[in-house]
């Protein structure tokens, strides 16, 4: 029994320790002895537990986001029937605490950063499988708001609009800092209540437009 609880722990650390990793340096970087090392177990432990690299990657990668994904709903706990400006803002403000978050509840999304500028084929499928919901979650959203007339180029280059706002964010910020024209006083949290406000109301302005011209 207690060479079974050394081996769940073991294998813990070495996930904790690569969700740390990867969302640092993304998937080429990341060596698999920076990882041990961080973990405090050898080379061997890897393959034992994971097989490769690949598979730590993809596990680490599946864990992360449904750890985001219960703590940071993307449906924001609003009912289905709720107005699509709620839907959106409740979007938006769950996709930029993915993205935004410094802790380990941010790792998917700082790993998804990494994929966006260096794709892999890695967790291709499960990641498209993971995103899959989320996509088909913002396109209903934005057909909503956007009426029957729109064109499917109208919605794609709005969801392109919206999604590309939160990930923006992401691509300018540093080490656990934001970008200095973003700099702010106030808590992270609070800057995300913000910056959530501001990009569903950017964004519902641009769909508005679209829907008018329509």
């Amino acid at each position: 029994m207690a060479i079974r609880k050394d081996g769940v722990k073991s294998r813990e650390k070495l996930l904790i320790a690569a969700s740390e990793v990867f969302a640092e340096k993304g998937y080429r970087d990341t060596a698999v002895a920076e990882i041990c090392r961080r973990a405090g177990s050898n080379v061997a432990a890897v393959n034992y537990h994971f097989g490769s690299k690949d598979e730590l990657y993809a596990t680490v990668w599946r864990n992360a986001f449904e750890q985001a994904m219960q703590v940071y709903p993307p449906d924001g706990a609003l009912p289905n029937d709720a107005p699509a400006e709620k839907r959106l803002h409740a979007l938006i403000h769950s996709s930029l605490h993915q993205i935004l978050d410094d802790g380990r509840l941010g790792r998917s999304g700082q790993i998804l950063l990494h994929e966006m500028a260096e794709p892999t084929d890695v967790i291709e499928k499960i990641l498209h499988d993971s995103i899959r919901s989320l996509r088909q979650r913002t396109e209903q959203i934005i057909r909503e708001l956007l009426g029957p007339q729109a064109s499917e180029q109208d919605l794609r280059f709005c969801e392109l609009s919206v999604v590309h706002q939160c990930f923006a964010i992401g691509f300018a910020k540093g080490r656990n800092k934001l970008p200095p024209f973003l700099k702010s006083d106030k808590p992270l949290l609070e800057f995300i209540d913000e910056l959530a406000d501001h990009i569903t109301a950017f964004s519902l302005a641009g769909i508005a437009a679209v829907r008018r011209k329509a």
